[in-house]
């Protein structure tokens, strides 16, 4: 079977930093698979890369059997890609930009309409989507992103912290949309912050710190509700939280006495 995703080695340096030591991954179709780590942990980095949109200092990554390389043409249809860090261009109105995408993935153009439309109802955009982005709050450049990630239908999403900057209500209807994209067989990688969204949606999560996978673990991930975060071995409340813990550290707190 050939995987979504496969990394051998990967390393990535910035400068004098190492972002990435030697990465493995290997990601099954099907899989909703979730990177988590403290931050500068190389998360981004890594689905950058995978992406295309990096290359990597040295060691080899494949999309569905492909070698990844920027701009390489049997890939750029076949994945999406979501990150706050890629920001959208802030002087053309939001529905301008999701037709765009569409249109550039090669679709014609009353598909585009037509996903255009669903997406904007399903994000709550069909408001916003005739403003400016540079007027949209960051959950509403959030929402835009991922839609943009969507509208063509790949078969390997990479989004960076989805969640971050949405109201519950698109959450909700995010976390229902990876489990419906997952269910038909296509792949998502995400990173997050958000251990309870992590533990609800996804099947198997890895941490990385400081530039390695330091663990890999499988969840209950989509058996679970959307607003459910799963049980296992590490305890009995937010078990994906205590392993991290474990890998990483129990973060020092400090008392104020000022406070």
């Amino acid at each position: 079977m050939c995987l979504a995703v496969s990394a051998e080695g990967l390393c990535k340096t910035y400068g004098g930093r190492t972002a990435l030591k030697g990465l493995d991954l290997a990601i099954a179709p099907g899989t909703i698979y979730g990177l988590i780590g403290p931050n500068g942990a190389g998360k981004t980095t890594t689905l950058a890369i995978l992406a295309g949109l990096r290359r990597a200092s040295s060691g080899s990554a494949e999309v569905l059997g492909i070698h990844v390389r920027p701009n390489h043409p049997g890939l750029i249809s076949r994945i999406g890609f979501s990150s706050p860090q890629y920001p959208l261009f802030d002087y053309l109105c939001g529905g301008e930009i999701l037709m765009t995408c569409g249109l550039l993935h090669g679709l014609p153009i009353r598909r585009v309409r037509e996903r255009a439309q669903d997406l904007l109802e399903l994000l709550d955009l069909v408001e916003a989507a005739g403003h400016f982005v540079h007027e949209y709050s960051q959950g509403m450049r959030q929402k835009l992103g991922l839609a943009c990630a969507m509208i063509h239908a790949p078969s390997v999403l990479l989004l960076d912290e989805p969640f971050e900057g949405l109201d519950a209500a698109s959450a909700y209807r995010v976390l229902h949309v990876l489990k419906q994209i997952a269910a038909g067989g296509k792949t998502a990688v995400l990173t997050s912050h958000d251990l309870a969204r992590v533990e609800s949606i996804c099947d198997r999560v890895g941490i990385l710190h400081e530039g390695e996978l330091k663990r890999e673990t499988d969840l209950p991930g989509r058996q679970a509700g959307p607003g459910q975060g799963g049980t296992g071995e590490v305890g009995r409340e937010r078990p994906l939280e205590q392993l991290l813990w474990q890998v990483v550290g129990t973060p020092v707190t400090k008392e104020l006495s000022w406070v």
